[in-house]
């Protein structure tokens, strides 16, 4: 692996870890040790360049060059109240992460949940009952085949563990919010979000990742899945961060029998963004939806990579990507379908699109498939244009202003999408974030978004 700075010496090298001092769960060998592994990894492998395949579209040049602190250390930041940008989900059951740090004063009540319903922050788990993670902490997300996964599992500290019982069917969804603010200094935070579903339960659980202005920040998330046989989980990832901030994040799932994973993933915020999807479909009748969208403008840069492995017999999935771009910038999506030999009766399909509003953005898009079996269905497609002049054309004929006549054409072609989110108060909150970022948008009118 081609490293851009050696991580040892360099952002999140000994300095950093020493100022990051003791985390919860250190007197844990086991949770020593993973995080030590994965220190491991980031100083033996350093921040991955050009040369890596994984890595070929999205550069860390910015990252490795910013002299980072662990947000925790970061003492001129004092987020009192819920700023007015944050999107609110109706109905859920609020989690607050400032800085990745878990603000109870913030947050909704967690304690005392129906029966079967395990809602705590990860660095109480780690303190109070470390055992109960000792199955599942880093076995899906494993540190060795992702520099985002190592970097999240070498510093993990704060986050949310959300388990249930067999058939419990959690009716409130739950939303992991988690807000960036950095002070005079750019800080990193690294928050862990372990979902577990028993055989049988069922859950929809919002990670909103958003930011407040100021010097840039890093949100390294990782959300780590196991999902029971018949199981369903709705698992939706809202980043919109400061336009200053980097945001790298994976999610990493594991999917039994006849359980059920839905996802959408959208980006409308963020320097550099890159949201990474590793789902593994290992029982027989296992289903997965990837879906996402992104919206870009200015030089900002968004990266959708996702890994979807079949590996049992009659497995699904379906993953549809849509990207609006404006400005100079540059959308990446790179997904990869693995049919091991045993998945005989899989069928995974795959597509992007993206719509360029100007001839600035660069479009880089690398679907990958990947069969062993025989008995498969499986496709991938790829498309990227401009605004069709024949739409707006017929928008205005009707009275309609070209800016409006563009904002309604762009807001058209995302919703195709959207609309596939199955949960309705998720679908709506999408649907709000995307109109508000439309509205924010000066310039549609000469498409030099």
């Amino acid at each position: 692996m081609t490293a851009v700075k050696s991580i040892t010496s360099s952002t999140f090298g000994d300095t950093y870890a020493n100022a990051v001092g003791a985390l919860p769960g250190a007197n844990e060998p086991w949770v020593d040790g993973l995080r030590q592994m994965s220190r491991a990894i980031l100083g033996g492998q350093g921040m991955p360049g050009p040369k890596v395949e994984a890595w070929k579209y999205t550069s860390l040049n910015a990252i490795a060059k910013t002299p980072f602190i662990p947000a925790s250390t970061v003492d001129d930041v004092d987020v009192m109240s819920l700023p007015v940008n944050v999107p609110l989900l109706e109905g859920a059951l609020k989690v607050v992460f400032v800085n990745g740090v878990y603000r109870h004063d913030l947050s909704d009540q967690i304690e005392g949940l129906q029966a079967g319903t395990v809602l705590s922050p990860f660095a109480d788990v780690l303190k109070s009952r470390p055992d109960s993670l000792k199955d599942v902490l880093g076995t899906v997300m494993e540190p060795g085949q992702s520099f985002t996964a190592a970097m999240n599992t070498g510093f993990m500290e704060q986050g949310a563990v959300v388990h249930l019982s067999k058939e419990v069917n959690l009716k409130q969804p739950v939303q992991l919010l988690s807000i960036g603010a950095s002070g005079l200094r750019p800080g990193a935070f690294h928050p862990r979000f372990e979902i577990n579903l028993e055989e049988g339960a069922q859950a929809t659980v919002v990670e909103c990742h958003v930011g407040l202005p100021g010097q840039a920040y890093l949100s390294n998330s990782a959300s780590e899945i196991i999902l029971g046989g018949r199981a369903a989980l709705n698992h939706y990832t809202i980043v919109s961060e400061d336009s200053e901030a980097f945001h790298l994040g994976r999610t990493a799932v594991a999917v039994d029998h006849n359980a059920t994973y839905d996802s959408f993933v959208l980006s409308l915020g963020g320097k550099l963004v890159r949201r990474e999807v590793h789902v593994r479909l290992e029982g027989e009748g296992a289903a997965a939806t990837v879906d996402g969208a992104y919206g870009l403008s200015g030089k900002q840069h968004s990266d959708i990579s996702s890994e979807i492995l079949h590996l049992a017999p009659e497995t699904k999935s379906n993953q549809i990507i849509k990207g609006v771009l404006g400005g100079e910038s540059r959308g990446v999506f790179q997904g990869r379908i693995h049919v091991a030999r045993a998945a005989q009766g899989t069928d995974g399909r795959q597509l992007h699109k993206a719509l360029l509003l100007n001839r600035g953005p660069e479009v880089d898009c690398k679907p990958e498939l990947e069969i062993y079996a025989d008995d498969v269905q499986c496709a991938h497609g790829a498309t990227t244009g401009e605004m069709d002049q024949e739409h707006i054309f017929y928008l205005l004929s009707r009275g309609i202003d070209e800016k409006t006549a563009r904002a309604l054409l762009v807001e058209g072609f995302l919703n195709d999408v959207i609309f596939s989110v199955s949960d309705e108060s998720a679908r709506n909150l999408i649907l709000d974030m995307v109109k508000a970022w439309l509205a924010r948008q000066r310039i549609l009118a000469v498409g030099e978004l």
